[in-house]
């Protein structure tokens, strides 16, 4: 990949101008002149409201020039569609760097220019872009072009062929999600959003693995003291500190019933429980299963 493409992003003095201020400052500008588009209430939630003006402001679907990239390390396959699906020339590859941003501009320009689209008409996207790609999509959007996202998950749906994966098969999928105006035409451009993001995405990890863990301790708890986890009938909260302390060690029925009732109390009242003295579970009289 060109080198002097990468220093964009640490250098930004060396490439005219700061790229990813330039990108929101243009972001900010297409929000403000769609604005009158994107308070307009929709059924469709998950629709690009921008790329619905687009379309809109066009008036004809032949009149606006779909560009959907599909992202890579070395090289991005590029195709072009009009608002209709029809494909004008078919997929080929842009070198993932600074001249490849100008060879892609120029094609979409003579493509424009031949069928009689106007250049505000033309939009690109591809799917969520990964950081060996987001010098490319800031780039395009620093020179005034829209630059959408649209979510991987569902332009795999979008597919024709879900069993087989090749390149062109992901494009049209891309393509297909962008004519039908799935896609976020405002993504994340500061660090704290995507932080933020990585931040959402992790904690949904580590729910679903608590959720895992606790329906494996359910499993345990009720074959060696029944309803222990159940807060009616043993009168601790599941998985409060008093919980967790009486199934650290030595966790069944009988074995805590043989435990000096005095200690057992002091133990518990130090972790919370009220009124330790008076805890009698209904289930202290179940016996484990085998």
């Amino acid at each position: 990949m060109n080198d002097s493409f990468h220093c964009v992003k640490d250098h930004p003095e060396r490439s005219g101008g700061n790229v990813f201020y330039q990108s929101v400052s243009l972001q900010l500008k297409h929000i403000h002149e769609r604005s009158f588009t994107i308070k307009k209430p929709s059924i469709y939630a998950d629709r690009s409201q921008e790329l619905l003006a687009l379309f809109e402001q066009a008036g004809n679907n032949s009149k606006v020039m779909c560009v959907p990239i599909d992202y890579a390390k070395k090289d991005h396959l590029v195709m072009f569609c009009n608002g209709y699906g029809e494909v004008p020339r078919k997929p080929f590859s842009v070198k993932n760097s600074s001249d490849g941003v100008k060879f892609l501009i120029d094609q979409v320009a003579r493509s424009c220019q031949q069928r009689h689209i106007a250049s505000r008409h033309a939009f690109f996207g591809g799917e969520d872009v990964n950081s060996y790609a987001e010098n490319f999509a800031n780039t395009l959007r620093a020179k005034g072009w829209l630059v959408a996202n649209v979510n991987a998950h569902d332009a795999k749906k979008q597919r024709e062929n879900l069993q087989a994966s090749t390149d062109r098969i992901d494009l049209m999928g891309i393509a297909t999600m962008l004519l039908n105006r799935r896609a976020n035409c405002c993504p994340a451009q500061s660090s704290v959003y995507r932080n933020l993001r990585t931040l959402v995405r992790h904690r949904k990890k580590l729910v679903k693995i608590k959720t895992e863990v606790r329906n494996r301790i359910h499993t345990i708890v009720d074959r060696l003291f029944p309803g222990f986890l159940n807060d009616k009938k043993s009168g601790i909260v599941p998985f409060s500190s008093s919980s967790l302390y009486l199934m650290q060690e030595r966790f069944s029925a009988p074995q805590i019933r043989r435990r000096q009732r005095v200690v057992l109390i002091r133990n518990l009242e130090k972790r919370g429980l009220k009124k330790p003295n008076r805890w009698r579970p209904s289930c202290s009289n179940a016996q484990p299963r085998h």
